[in-house]
């Protein structure tokens, strides 16, 4: 049978050839989706246990019907609406279904490796670019019960954090992408290393990338190298042909598909394992097995599970510390919940702590705070550090009450390490000083800021200081607007106009009055209007078509006037709304990687016909209220689809200025026609201009 996924239909089919003739007579509809398409239904494998698994992104509605191995105390397990990627396994005639592992964004690959460990190459969220809370593409290893810390809250404010203490550890960062397919190269007849390798497709940058893992304990770590790139080389599949060789698919957005066959024409000699990497096989298979039999117990089946998983909650590996974990969530409180709040050993104790605050049970955060008080800060190891510090975040907030003394002995323990020099327990432990005004991180906030020269990490100090309600001074005060000014030239994704007004608005509140006036020359950002007009106005040189340039546009990229073409970028006005290098905004999309996707005359016809093709995330809406008024514009999802407003951007150069439309006065909405970005932009320049400023767009800005 031939198992596919038909995003659109939004169903998972089961097809078969019944008579041998190489047509499929049967199409069964083995399990059926809701939700969206654009992060939609992607790729199967099929599991070395028979099962047939699926992956899909965060479009599609999480299941509630079906037996689910992620952890009782998530929030979508509590009822909760919750966008997030997610794998499920169903029995070949589809009558077993099973949630194995969420909380991932738009994964569009999968497979499994000699070992029977399942992969994938997770997506990004671009518009979360160069802000703290920006997780970028990452290589995943997927295990039963895992939660990856995505949800799809895009655009929310205050912002998410996708990765918390928590979650199922990662592997490998990749950076900016846009995964699309996953395969292990052992079908292949390429030599080692590269037939063990993982390969993953970047669309966006046009490359194929040979993940080289290699087993840590029960988990595995990674590095990545380029495999394979091309100008443009928009991959979108893979798989191993019975030639042994590697087979790719490339197009997508009404480019140009191609199949390449990459074949491996040398010789080579297997290396034997040496005594050291068979020690290292060994001590992982065991590992491995350990954590499959923690997995197994992902279901309540009482005490007897509590006791098999509990001594590893101190072990050393935190894969077999997350299945540890995963396994004791699964039972009831009356089996765990006192035995947590007593245990002696400090590593297990944590952990387990930090289970019992993920679970809100009623009462025993005040016990949870008090125990996490009897452990010295400075003597745990960096892992427990940071799972402290958030099961503080968790047990510390206005709805607990936690008696006075408690508390101030908490915030002192806290404050004492802060800051640690570690991004992720600096900002959970800023969280929790700020929230209790800690009068003293204002001040050390402010000089980790100053001594910073990331802006991932100034941007945090600025997002952390934003509510401080004590610790301030004139002096203080006019060294964090002095830098909130400086942050409006952040580099960033389509949201980071919006994070920076949002953190300044946050913190203006903040001012008194006398404040105000005080620092007003700091609190008025700059705005595009305030940038230099592109030049006088030119006259039409013609209404130019794709067809009238096809010919020169892309050849010999190298003789033209990539400085005349980077001015140009400016007087098309193409600065306004696109980022390419370090040129411009990132309202529209990011132009720096281009020419990996596109080729030269797909990038003359998406500016010449810029409606001919539009991305699902820049789409605008057409909007017809009751009273007939009509705006169109783009869609600002906020995440509580409760809300009684439906919020809209309609001037592309002001993304973060918003209209609201009640949505009880809707009559109509649909998608509208036309691109955001206007027609004619380049019917003012002259053929040598125009293939100037596309050979410039082609170096990436460079």
């Amino acid at each position: 049978a031939l198992y596919a996924n038909a995003n659109n239909s939004k169903g998972l089919y089961r097809l078969q050839d019944l008579d041998g003739d190489d047509r499929f007579e049967s199409s069964k509809l083995l399990y059926a989706s809701t939700g969206g398409v654009g992060h939609g239904r992607n790729d199967l494998a099929l599991g070395p246990d028979g099962w047939i698994y699926s992956i899909h992104g965060d479009s599609v509605d999480l299941p509630t019907s079906h037996r689910d191995l992620t952890s009782p105390f998530r929030e979508q397990r509590r009822g909760s609406v919750s966008r997030e990627g997610h794998v499920i396994r169903l029995s070949a005639d589809g009558s077993q279904i099973e949630v194995v592992a969420a909380g991932l964004r738009n994964p569009f690959g999968i497979d499994f490796n000699p070992h029977g460990e399942m992969f994938t190459y997770d997506a990004d969220a671009e518009h979360d670019m160069g802000a703290p809370w920006y997780r970028p593409t990452r290589v995943n290893q997927v295990v039963p019960g895992g939660d990856y810390g995505w949800r799809g809250v895009t655009g929310n404010w205050p912002p998410y954090f996708p990765d918390h203490p928590d979650n199922a550890p990662p592997t490998l960062d990749i950076g900016k992408g846009s995964p699309t397919a996953v395969k292990f190269g052992r079908h292949s007849n390429f030599p080692p290393p590269y037939r063990d390798a993982l390969y993953v497709l970047d669309w966006a940058y046009g490359r194929v990338l040979a993940v080289h893992l290699a087993p840590q304990g029960a988990g595995y770590f990674g590095r990545a190298e380029p495999f394979l790139r091309g100008r443009p080389l928009n991959v979108t599949d893979l798989d191993f042909g019975p030639d042994g060789a590697m087979y790719l698919v490339t197009g997508g957005r009404k480019t140009q598909s191609a199949l390449y066959q990459i074949r491996f024409t040398g010789s080579f000699e297997a290396t034997p394992e040496s005594d050291q990497q068979r020690a290292v096989a060994q001590d992982a298979a065991e590992a491995r097995a350990q954590r499959r039999q923690l997995e197994s117990l992902l279901t309540p089946s009482g005490r007897d599970a509590v006791d098999l998983a509990w001594p590893w909650l101190a072990s050393s590996d935190p894969h077999l510390v997350h299945a540890a974990r995963m396994a004791i969530e699964h039972q009831q409180g009356d089996t765990w919940h006192a035995r947590a709040l007593n245990e002696p050993d400090r590593a297990t104790a944590i952990f387990a702590l930090l289970s019992l605050a993920r679970g809100k049970v009623p009462g025993t955060k005040p016990s949870i705070v008090n125990r996490l008080n009897q452990f010295e800060l400075q003597d745990l190891t960096p892992r427990e550090l940071r799972a402290a510090t958030y099961a503080y975040r968790l047990c510390l907030h206005a709805d607990v009450k936690v008696s006075p003394k408690v508390q101030a002995v908490a915030v002192t323990k806290v404050a004492a390490l802060f800051p640690t020099g570690d991004f992720d327990t600096d900002r959970i432990a800023g969280e929790v000083l700020v929230m209790q005004g800690d009068p003293a991180t204002v001040r050390k906030t402010l000089d980790k800021l100053a001594e910073s020269e990331q802006q991932v990490d100034q941007m945090l100090c600025l997002h952390l200081l934003r509510n401080a309600q004590v610790g301030w001074d004139p002096d203080s005060r006019k060294a964090y607007f002095s830098a909130m000014r400086q942050s409006d030239d952040f580099l960033g994704g389509q949201g980071m106009p919006g994070f920076i007004e949002s953190i300044r608005n946050d913190a203006i509140a903040t001012l008194t009055d006398d404040e105000r006036q005080q620092l007003r020359t700091l609190l008025k950002p700059r705005t595009i209007s305030d940038d230099p007009a592109p030049g006088p106005p030119r006259a039409t040189v013609r209404k130019w078509k794709p067809a009238d340039l096809a010919s020169d546009v892309g050849r010999r990229d190298e003789l033209r006037d990539l400085e005349r073409g980077k001015r140009l970028f400016s007087t098309a006005l193409c600065g306004r709304c696109h980022r390419i290098g370090t040129l411009g905004r990132s309202v529209g999309p990011d132009l720096t990687s281009a020419a990996q996707r596109f080729t030269a005359q797909d990038l003359l016809r998406e500016i010449l016909d810029p409606s001919s093709t539009v991305a699902e995330n820049y789409g605008r809406q057409r909007i017809t209220t009751q009273a007939g008024k009509v705006y169109e514009g783009q869609v600002i999802f906020s995440g509580d689809y409760r809300s009684p407003v439906l919020k809209i951007a309609i001037d592309p150069l002001a993304p973060t200025k918003l209209t609201e439309i009640l949505k009880a006065d809707i009559e109509t909405s649909q998608p509208a026609p036309q691109s955001f970005m206007p027609d004619g932009l380049l019917d003012t320049f002259e053929r040598d201009e125009i293939l100037d400023l596309i050979a410039f767009l082609r170096s990436g800005g460079r």
